[in-house]
């Protein structure tokens, strides 16, 4: 069963990454992923944080969905007018640690989504 998403709002500026990395941490965890798994979606998120953390007084939202096994976050943060990608290095770094992620920027917003999904484990 799919819970209710919870919403943060921050500045978007480095000194409150600890937050979203914090709230990412404790949405994976309510989804059942283990230590590895939590660590991978905190990295992306993070990851992601600081790539649209890129206008000065703007602030990041993120919205948390945490289902049994699986956790959705879906973040938003006005950038102005350029597309907003990453480096090449942050790219890489987001899929490796994610099972589907995505990036869009229009009208000035960036949107960013992370899906991670807990894997079959064998008792």
């Amino acid at each position: 069963m799919e819970s209710s998403p919870v919403t943060i709002t921050f500045p978007a500026t480095p000194e409150y990454l600890r937050l979203a990395r914090i709230a990412t941490a404790d949405a994976a965890s309510r989804a059942g992923l283990d230590y590895e798994e939590i660590d991978d979606v905190r990295i992306a998120v993070s990851e992601l944080c600081s790539v649209v953390s890129a206008a000065a007084q703007s602030t990041v939202t993120l919205s948390f969905r945490a289902g049994q096994g699986t956790i959705i976050v879906e973040g938003e943060s006005h950038t102005g007018d350029a597309s907003v990608e990453g480096s090449e290095l942050s790219q890489v770094i987001v899929a490796a640690v994610t099972d589907e992620h995505s990036m869009t920027t229009t009208d000035g917003v960036t949107r960013f989504r992370v899906a991670k999904t807990a894997r079959h484990r064998e008792t």
